[in-house]
């Protein structure tokens, strides 16, 4: 017998078998029929909620939360990296996690994933520095990488395609819950207990995933012998930490156009090439490159690459913007940043029930559209030149571009899983959410550079509502005026990423639909 294990291929169709009745109650029988679940369905799916919640809080309360920590700790200049380097790990790990999930099944992976990051979360509670506050952010990371493509893989293995459209919506409220919640909460942390709490939050939330998973999620597997492309993955991990580098010091450091570097981005570059040609010739890739023959995947993971940067970018510069320009509160910033996980949860609904209406090219192009133009609002949010009027405008922002995103995010994730097999659905999902991130990774790690190019380090102290009290009143208006122009171009790099973006889907979206039983 062979000493390592694989999922056994299922039907796309066919739910994931479970030995035995749940112990749901009639209560959880009452309302999984009146949802269109199986009781079984219901209490997996409610594991994935909280699962996804985790993920949720995280992005909007310590989103919320950074502009204090980083008054309080210092260094603007790493300011980028606290986000890059979550970004870079869970990016760099979800073709790992993914392969893995394949070979030996959701679970394991899912709870290994999950453990990670709270484990880091609790470690970056107790940072005390921004070098450990990376380095902790980087184990969040690594566990991140497992928790949400692991958890849609999940749900592709329990619902049928046309079940996902339907209630994808329910699944991304999450999200808009989280922000709704989350910035009330990482201001009420922030400003009472203490910003070292925005992180301990995600304890509780994670236990019970896994506790739902871990009890009621049960799996049948085969044995067979795989072998993990950790090659592969170094060499991937070697290129993008390489260009984030030189995205983010590199100009700091020795000058944006000095060999060094320009040697550093030339050498990533190689190393990127050298992973797309290895990937090619080994049996068992990292990242099955095949799948990119698929019409629409391959248009998917394009518009999803395009459009992290855009989600990422906004969620992680925004905050400054109304914190350190504008002098507003963590609250503020906070209501600006969830205004997208409101606007997402919306657009999911609606992309879901249209998908199965019109198909999925014409949806994901009034997502795209709506991408423009939410960005196209950011751009202006400093144009009110008062705290309140700038919150409005990039809250609206916000908000559409969120739609955007909810419309067209759902309808690529149903299209690509219904493209492949259930033994390649893991991978595949993943790679929608590898190429979200590696754009978010790239793409904040680069206007992080802009920043602190505009800044310097010197500002960070304007982002601490109660420290910049203390900063001359002309040393202060100064300070907010670089932020300004760091910023303001930021947010036109995003506008123009975004009109990209559309520009790829009109081309490459094709015209695909689910089938749907029974009319």
């Amino acid at each position: 017998m062979s000493d390592t294990t694989t999922t056994e291929p299922r039907p796309a169709s066919e739910p994931l078998p479970v030995p035995g009745p749940l112990p749901a109650t009639r209560r959880h029988h009452a309302v999984a029929r009146r949802i269109g679940m199986t009781p079984e369905q219901f209490v997996i799916a409610v594991g994935i909620m909280f699962a996804l919640a985790v993920a949720a809080l995280d992005s909007t309360v310590v989103s919320t939360a950074m502009p204090t920590i980083i008054g309080n700790l210092g260094g603007l200049n790493e300011y980028g990296w606290v986000f890059s380097a979550y970004l870079l790990a869970s990016t760099v790990t979800v073709p790992l996690y993914s392969r893995l999930a394949d070979m030996y099944g959701r679970k394991p992976v899912f709870l290994t994933g999950l453990g990670l990051f709270v484990g880091g979360s609790m470690l970056c509670g107790a940072a005390g520095s921004m070098f450990t506050l990376i380095l902790f952010r980087t184990i969040q990371g690594l566990g991140a990488g497992a928790v949400q493509p692991i958890s849609f893989t999940i749900l592709g293995d329990v619902f049928e395609s046309e079940q996902r459209a339907k209630i994808q919506g329910l699944f991304s409220g999450v999200w808009g819950a989280a922000a709704v919640i989350g910035p009330a909460v990482g201001s009420i942390i922030t400003t009472t207990i203490g910003w070292r709490w925005v992180f301990f939050v995600n304890a509780p939330v994670g236990i019970v995933a896994a506790f739902l998973i871990g009890r009621y999620l049960h799996e049948h597997v085969e044995h067979h012998r795989h072998r993990l492309d950790l090659a592969g993955a170094g060499i991937l991990t070697a290129g993008l930490v390489g260009l984030l580098f030189a995205a983010t010091e590199g100009g700091q450091l020795w000058g944006w156009t000095s060999p060094l570097t320009l040697g550093l981005v030339a050498a990533a570059l190689v190393l990127i090439v050298a992973f797309v040609t290895f990937e090619r010739r080994i049996a068992e890739p990292l990242i099955d490159l095949s799948l990119i023959g698929v019409p629409v995947i391959a248009a998917g993971l394009a518009i999803g690459g395009l459009s992290g940067v855009v989600m990422f970018s906004l969620s992680t510069y925004v905050p400054p913007l109304i914190q350190g320009v504008l002098a507003g509160n963590a609250l503020e910033a906070g209501v600006a940043v969830a205004a997208m996980s409101i606007g997402w949860p919306f657009g999911s609904i609606v992309g879901g029930r249209a998908l199965l209406r019109f198909g999925a090219r014409p949806v994901v192009l009034v997502g795209m559209a709506m991408l423009v133009a939410g960005t196209l609002i950011v751009t202006q949010a400093e144009r009110p030149g008062t705290l309140s009027g700038g919150l409005m405008v990039a809250a609206a922002g916000e908000a559409v571009t969120g739609l955007g995103m909810g419309l067209s995010a759902t309808v690529i994730l149903v299209m690509v899983q219904a493209a492949v097999p259930w033994q390649r659905r893991a991978v595949a999902t993943g790679l929608v959410q590898f190429s979200r991130t590696i754009g978010g990774a790239v793409g904040v790690g680069l206007l992080g550079g802009i920043v602190t190019a505009s800044v310097g380090s010197s500002s960070a102290a304007i982002l601490d509502p109660i420290g910049r009290n203390y900063i001359p009143a002309a040393q202060l208006a100064s300070m907010q005026s670089a932020l300004s122009s760091g910023l303001e171009w930021v947010f036109v790099i995003v506008a123009v990423d975004a009109m990209l973006v559309a520009a790829v889907a009109l081309r490459f979206m094709p015209a695909v639909r689910i089938e749907r039983r029974g009319g």
